[in-house]
């Protein structure tokens, strides 16, 4: 969104469009575009865990399901050359002539939606080794790779060596809590929750027997029967330590 303009149940709302360079209309997502394209690159929406085509869908239940061309990285606007998507689309949906463009819409209401973005937990340096061991993820990798649409299709592997783990340890408030090395002394309210819904799921796609252990400051189970959840996850085995780690071993890691 560009810009807004209007009142209350009369709003007009100016969009920018960027070229998708892929006919909305003519595309039928057969997929033989991202098949013949040559050039891989970073998926980031699996948290660049696997690669993508530089002609994609973002993610399989996009709505609707249509192909876009990575401008950045297509060799065609890098080097001039390939054009194999347009060669072999069956629609003639590609389109290296189109333009973006700026929409109004006419909407009535308005939900402002932010977001936030995720610490990177490199400025941690080598004390959880996230940056130069593999198989040092985060809360969000974790949960790609627990994703049926994921890299690995649901199945629980280490990114390291696609083997499947026999331990795994969360780490709790990387991130918050802490003025001396991310100045966020606050509580991000939702990672406790959110590493007991990823613990449990661990154990229900492990196919062999597997230790989980919640390395946490304070558990803040805040919400409706979200204190029901954590005594559950209790007596499934899932281990609760009080405690800070100060350090991860690369040895132990693996």
């Amino acid at each position: 969104m560009s810009g807004i303009t209007g009142q209350e149940g009369d709003f007009t709302v100016t969009v920018h469009q960027s070229a998708r360079y892929i006919d909305m209309d003519k595309c039928i997502a057969c997929g033989e575009c991202a098949k013949r394209c040559p050039k891989k690159v970073d998926n980031e929406y699996n948290e660049g865990l696997d690669k993508r085509k530089a002609v994609y869908v973002k993610y399989a239940q996009g709505v609707p399901l249509k192909y876009v061309i990575d401008e950045e990285n297509c060799l065609y606007f890098k080097k001039g050359k390939c054009k194999a998507c347009e060669k072999f689309c069956p629609t003639g949906a590609v389109n290296f002539e189109d333009q973006p463009q700026d929409l109004e819409i006419k909407v009535g209401s308005v939900i402002l939606a932010p977001g936030f973005k995720a610490f990177d937990p490199t400025l941690y340096g080598g004390a959880y080794h996230y940056a130069n061991h593999p198989n040092v993820i985060t809360a969000l990798e974790f949960e790609r790779l627990l994703s049926a649409s994921g890299p690995t299709m649901g199945d629980l592997m280490r990114p390291g060596d696609h083997a499947e783990p026999k331990k795994i340890a969360f780490l709790q408030c990387v991130g918050s809590r802490d003025l001396n090395r991310c100045d966020h002394g606050y509580c991000s309210s939702v990672c406790c929750m959110y590493a007991i819904k990823e613990a449990a799921l661990a154990l229900e796609h492990s196919h062999q027997p597997l230790e989980v252990a919640i390395f946490y400051m304070d558990m803040r189970t805040f919400g409706k029967d979200f204190e029901k959840y954590y005594e559950k996850a209790k007596a499934e085995d899932i281990r609760f330590i009080r405690s800070r780690i100060h350090t991860v071993d690369p040895k132990t890691a693996a």
